[in-house]
């Protein structure tokens, strides 16, 4: 199999990172957003969301997220989307078109779990063609809901079955869970022992040359507070106060 950037293991390797100071950290991205820094905006939201460096405060983590998106922040969308997806339900009533609109921007820039809640949406409207484009653009970074439900796809009469792809999705959804339960593996096992012999070896190829890697705005997304220092560290070395 071709190299796959799991994102499992990236955002592991990202947690063992050295603590930050957050109270800092905080504070100079809440001068960033003050001057109108979307993404600064969304990491000072998502310490408010979480409760980093404080209480959770999530009036204020949603106007902020409103706030990031409003400067084209994506990721800041994304989160504004998930508030009307249901997530901020004391906060703002759910709105299925605005929530969609929201991660939609997320998605085209390149957000695997955007990609994937987008899927959904249009596979739960009945878009299943469009269902199908997303899934594979999430799946194509690796994110392994996205090729959970890319198996299911292809094995549902929802469109024309595949079993090469069925089998091959998810061997590749297995391989990048941590651990697969025994439902699951027999699952594959049994699946396998239906297929002719050319599936079987169309499904081997495409794993073997599958090739998987989480764009920046994933990585981005999934480096939590580190890419939040490093928007800092930038914007301290613009001005002069690191060397």
């Amino acid at each position: 199999m071709k190299r796959v950037v799991l994102l499992a293991g990236l955002a592991i390797m990202l947690c063992a990172a050295a603590p930050v100071d957050r109270a800092l950290l905080a504070g100079e991205l809440a001068a960033l957003s003050e001057a109108g820094n979307g993404e600064a905006t969304y990491h000072l939201a998502m310490m408010k969301h979480l409760g980093i460096g404080g209480p959770k405060d999530e009036k204020t983590a949603f106007d902020l997220f409103r706030k990031s998106a409003e400067a084209g922040d994506p990721l800041g969308a994304y989160k504004l989307g998930c508030y009307y997806a249901g997530q901020g339900e004391a906060i703002v009533e759910p709105d299925p078109a605005l929530a969609l609109q929201y991660k939609l921007v997320a998605a085209e820039a390149g957000y695997a779990l955007a990609q994937h809640d987008v899927a959904k949406h249009y596979f739960d409207a009945g878009e299943t063609d469009l269902a199908l484009e997303w899934l594979t653009r999430s799946a194509g970074q690796g994110f392994g809901d996205a090729l959970r439900a890319l198996a299911s796809l292809h094995n549902s009469d929802a469109i024309p079955k595949d079993a090469a792809r069925t089998y091959a999705y998810f061997t590749l959804y297995l391989a990048r869970i941590a651990t697969p339960t025994d439902k699951q593996k027999q699952f594959l096992a049994d699946f396998t022992d239906k297929m002719s012999e050319a599936d079987k070896a169309r499904g081997d190829r495409i794993v073997a040359d599958w090739h998987a890697e989480a764009s920046p705005l994933t990585v981005k997304a999934l480096s939590g507070l580190r890419a939040a220092e490093a928007l800092v560290d930038l914007h301290l070395e613009v001005k002069g106060d690191v060397i």
